[in-house]
């Protein structure tokens, strides 16, 4: 049997990191006033459906008592729950079960029936976020008002899917990611139990991989268990758990933090023939990026998720005194970026080493002196300029204005051509996520473009307000944004035009406004 399944929790008091939520159930089981539908939101792998099941065995347990909230896990009802074999404890899979069919056959007409053993019929829903919209329209009504003899207990890991009014009929409790120090005490727990002896790095290193998710951390445990040693070592456990050294990932870190291009880029290359898994040294990369931002904005680093000895922390601490906030969070931005590349590259340091270059390159010294020849170039021509029109001071003014305008004002990253490319890919995806935009896009001007900002126009005033409406203009923004791969900004004017419109295309577009043409 898996670890995983082996050390299950069974009652309240073995559940995990997730205190405040234990407290007030086993406080509602105690008092037997428990809600008739419950959502536990959070996380994979932290206890929802653990928790859920314990739940179900409390209420329903044969020797509950007042004042005992905990299941026997000794009695039939028990002990049928925990072998998932209790015809009135119904577990469905939503990601397998979306459809409004499912939901009238498996939980509608099953809750109009009394348990046929149990005090209470429970569904457990998990993965909830996955119904339908049909499906869901069927749920509500029986989770408003259910049968006195039935609990709903929905489970997801993504509660920003699920219906408002879903949400408001139940009771939510939101499960947290499980702490360094409680999940430290779980693994060796559980190593214990199974005679076995780990050492302290090789529990950091599962800690860290796991990342807050107790079953990801028991089931990396069962992996390294698996080679069947009794003291597992950093050795032993590299065979399961891909291992870098926080020592050489500071290094690369310090090297980028100095624009040392050739250090940085040997680093990755010593790493590289020395067989270091380099994808999980950019993960390690990343989180210690991560504790350096977190460290710099809070000022303290001896609370974060993440185990590190004094003399990295010391580091870090040094670290974060030789970068400021907008530089850290670009390197990060641009580290995301290429390490998303590793998966599909043929070569798995290429990217590594196209990150260093990129980001030593923004401010190495060449570059640098290039960028203010340029510049220097570019007043020297606009002050012979100037002297060729007139020397008094409001031309000075002038010039200064445009020699500002012309070196510091950011260049567009992309064109009207390239608006006009994708403009019909943007149409479409308006049709689908905001059909009541697309009519006035459809009569909208493409005008011209600089920096960063599409500019249109239209010929009414309310069409633009409607365009610049901050939740509207924030989605048009995005969805263009996402189909060029860039940063767009949409700028509207009114150019209104001389000649009537189209009396049916008014009313299409006032229709799609939620409006009508009065006359």
């Amino acid at each position: 049997m898996a670890l995983y399944h082996k050390h299950r929790p069974q009652i309240f008091s073995d559940v995990i990191g997730q205190d405040h939520i234990v407290k007030t159930l086993s406080n509602q089981v105690n008092s037997d006033n428990v809600a008739h539908a419950y959502l536990f939101s959070g996380p994979r792998g932290v206890g929802k459906t653990t928790l859920a099941r314990i739940l179900a065995k409390a209420i329903n347990c044969d020797k509950h008592k007042k004042n005992d909230f905990e299941p026997c896990n000794s009695c039939g009802s028990c002990e049928e729950i925990s072998g998932s074999r209790s015809i009135d404890v119904i577990e469905i899979d939503a990601a397998s079960h979306t459809g409004v069919d499912n939901v009238r056959e498996n939980i509608i007409d099953n809750a109009r029936f009394k348990p046929t053993k149990s005090k209470y019929k429970v569904f457990i829903i998990d993965e909830v976020h996955m119904l339908s919209t049909s499906a869901f329209n069927a749920l509500l009504k029986t989770l408003e008002e259910p049968p006195t003899h039935v609990i709903f207990i929905l489970a997801t890991t993504e509660l920003q899917k699920l219906p408002e009014t879903i949400i408001s009929r139940c009771q939510r409790f939101a499960f947290h990611k499980v702490g360094y120090e409680v999940m430290k005490k779980q693994i060796n727990n559980i190593a214990k139990a199974e005679n076995t002896k780990i050492d302290k790095e090789v529990v950091d290193r599962i800690i860290n991989k796991s990342d807050g998710c107790v079953r990801d951390a028991v089931s990396l445990l069962d992996q390294i268990m698996a080679t069947g040693e009794k003291n597992i070592t950093p050795e032993i456990a590299s065979l399961v758990l891909p291992s870098t050294n926080v020592e050489k990932t500071l290094e690369l870190i310090q090297a980028l933090f100095n624009r040392d291009t050739k250090t940085s880029i040997d680093l990755i290359n010593n790493l590289a023939n020395d067989g270091i898994n380099l994808d999980q040294f950019a993960l390690d990369t990343i989180q210690l990026l991560r504790t350096i931002m977190v460290t710099k904005a809070s000022g303290q680093n001896e609370n974060l998720e993440i185990d590190l000895s004094d003399e990295a922390k010391k580091q870090i601490n040094k670290l974060t005194k030789e970068i400021t906030h907008p530089e850290l969070i670009k390197l990060i931005d641009l580290a995301l970026e290429r390490i998303n590349q590793m998966k599909t590259c043929l070569l798995s340091q290429l990217p590594l080493e196209m990150l260093i270059i990129e980001w030593c390159s923004t401010t190495d010294e060449k570059n640098t002196d290039y960028t203010d020849k340029i510049k220097t170039e570019k007043i020297e021509s606009l002050s012979i300029e100037k002297k060729s029109i007139n020397e008094d001071t409001t031309q000075k003014t002038t010039i200064k204005e445009k020699v500002i305008n012309l070196v510091c004002k950011p260049s567009p990253t992309f064109t009207m051509d390239d608006v006009k490319k994708h403009w019909n890919t943007f149409i479409r995806k308006i049709e689908t996520d905001f059909p009541s935009l697309v009519f006035i896009l459809k009569m909208a001007e493409l005008k011209h473009v600089d920096e960063n900002t599409l500019h249109i126009s239209v010929g009414f005033s309310f069409h633009k307000d409607k365009l610049m409406e901050h939740k509207c203009k924030d989605s048009l923004e995005s969805a263009l944004g996402e189909i060029m791969s860039t940063k767009v900004r949409l700028n509207c004017v009114v150019e209104e035009s001389e000649q009537p419109q189209n009396s049916d295309d008014l009313k299409e577009i006032a229709s799609s406004l939620g409006g009508e043409i009065i006359t």
